[in-house]
């Protein structure tokens, strides 16, 4: 109907629109899923966090990690390798998800409106946490914590493989802080369009690792071998992913701000 009416063009911006719309929802109900499972695997199982610290926790991890590897799905040694590192696990893991838990709450439009001193309160909290999450990150490097190390039958990584195993650690822990310190400045300066964008960004940046624990989880490996090539490339597709989906939904909402300037001019 909008199409047959004379105003055909103002017909299409509102048809336009409102797909842009849907489409951003549906992608912050997949960011909030994604969230969701980011805290509930630290907070809830197989939250690594409270290895060493409960021990309730790590007869669980025991019983349902331990004692049930098969020698070719995801070792449990992803989790229980944190036994004895409090300063990662308080620095890079339980921060995590405060930071996933406020990412919800910080994106949506009326809660932001609704509650500004809140937004802004929770916002410096969140970027704490992506500093003290990137920290942790550097510890995990010094301490030989990486992932190709959680296989105790297989070599871990040396020469070149080693060095752009931790280059790639290293530019990605770089720019989640290159998007948190731009998201921070332009909010300090007022320009909030920039802010927002930077604030996708930075979540992109950040979030990709619940896809890639999905996609390991449910890979069936048939050797330790494929599982760690798979944890790799798993990690790998989930940056690329999130990366693309943020730079998307950046690309709908200055479309549609562009489409609501030139509505409200005619």
């Amino acid at each position: 109907m909008f199409l047959e009416q004379h105003d055909g063009a103002y017909g299409r911006l509102r048809i336009e629109r409102w797909d842009d719309w849907t489409i951003l929802k549906c992608l912050y109900v997949a960011t909030t899923f994604l969230c969701t499972f980011m805290v509930m695997w630290i907070l809830v199982f197989p939250s690594s966090w409270l290895m060493g610290h409960s021990d309730l926790h790590d007869r669980l991890v025991d019983k349902y990690l331990v004692d049930t590897y098969d020698g070719v799905h995801v070792p449990p040694t992803i989790v229980t390798k944190y036994t004895g590192h409090p300063a990662i696990q308080f620095s890079h893991i339980l921060p995590g998800a405060l930071w996933a838990a406020a990412i919800p709450f910080q994106l949506h439009p009326d809660i932001r409106k609704k509650h500004r001193a809140a937004h802004r309160r929770i916002g410096y909290a969140f970027f704490a946490c992506s500093i003290m999450q990137a920290i942790g990150i550097f510890l995990i490097l010094m301490r030989n914590l990486t992932f190709d190390r959680d296989y105790a039958e297989l070599p871990p990584f040396e020469g070149m493989e080693r060095w752009l195993g931790d280059a790639g650690i290293i530019c990605q822990t770089l720019w989640f802080l290159l998007t948190a310190a731009t998201a921070v400045s332009k909010a300090r300066s007022g320009d909030i369009r920039t802010h927002r964008k930077f604030v996708l960004r930075h979540v992109a940046s950040g979030l990709w690792i619940a896809p890639q624990r999905m996609i390991v989880v449910a890979y069936k490996a048939e050797t330790s071998m494929q599982m760690r090539e798979m944890f790799s490339r798993a990690g790998f597709i989930a940056i690329v992913l999130c990366f693309l989906l943020g730079e998307w939904a950046i690309y709908l909402l200055e479309r549609t701000h562009k489409h609501s300037l030139k509505r409200d001019l005619k």
